[in-house]
This record gives structure tokens, sequence and C-alpha cells, in this order.
């Protein structure tokens, strides 16, 4: 049975698999640099107002989830999903539902009035949609779109 739990420093090495195993399919500009990813995860499980909720299933990481609440302007907080993964082992697994599920579980905790996510993995086509199509029968919907300007400092 697939498990969830949240993640604390000791899972850094696991994350950073799935980080690795995610950016060797997604077609980001920039170079990959595990010190750099390493002190980003040290410093988001650090915030009080964020969570990374991991997918297990027998002790494989399958997946996760990356969530903060952000107070902007308004008296509720709104909800963004910063990452979401899960491996090529655990797509055809429920890991991707329990996720989900995990995002509207932290809506409710922080009693959001939104949760945002953007699918800016840059995914192959199959992959891109298969991720969107995720979101969208969760109810997510298109409310506007994601831009990019790339830039080269080289």
């Amino acid at each position: 049975m697939i498990e969830l739990r949240i993640a604390d420093h000791s899972d850094i090495d696991a994350i950073l698999e799935i980080i690795e195993e995610g950016n060797q399919e997604s077609r980001f500009a920039g170079e990959y640099d595990s010190w750099t990813a390493r002190h980003y995860l040290k410093h988001f499980l650090d915030i009080p107002d964020a969570d990374i909720c991991l997918a297990e299933l027998d002790g494989e990481l399958l997946g996760g989830v990356m969530m903060c609440a952000s107070w902007e302007w308004c008296k509720q907080p709104l909800g963004y999903v910063v990452k979401f993964w899960v491996r090529k082992a655990g797509r055809r697994t429920q890991a991707a539902r329990f996720l989900m599920k995990f995002i509207d579980d932290f809506a409710a905790e922080y009693k959001c009035s939104a949760v945002y996510a953007t699918a800016t993995a840059e995914l192959d086509a199959r992959e891109q949609k298969l991720f969107e199509n995720l979101f969208h029968k969760n109810g997510f919907a298109d409310v506007g779109a994601t831009l990019k300007k790339g830039y080269s400092h080289g």
C-alpha cells in the first residue's frame, strides 16, 4: 500500500534522486547542480508554511509534492504547488492520486482560498499532457498562460 509522509532533512538525498531523474526528463534551461538543489531543499524544509510530502511503496520512494501557503494580500493564503514529481517507477501506481489528495489536505489545513500549479517541467508532449490531465481531473482549471523568457549568462 502506498503511504504518504512529510519529509524531513534526512530525506534530502532521496529527494535529490527524484530531482535528478526529473531533470533528465525535462528540457529545463540551465545546468543541474546538486549542491544548489541540496541547499534549496534544506531551506524549503525549514519554511514554517511549507511541506514536502513523499509517496512510498514498501520503502521505495515513488514521488513527492512540495507545497507552500502564501499570505500575499488576502486574509486567506494562496497555496502553491512548487514541485510535483512521480518517478517512472511510480507512474503506473496510485502515487499521483495520493499526492493530489495531499494537495487538497494541505489547502484545507491552511484554509487556502485557491491552489495554483504550473505545468512548467517542459516534458515531452506525452508526459506533459498526462501531467496536465492529472491536474484537470483533480479540479484544476486553466486560468492563464505561463510565459517564459530564457537568458544566457555565460
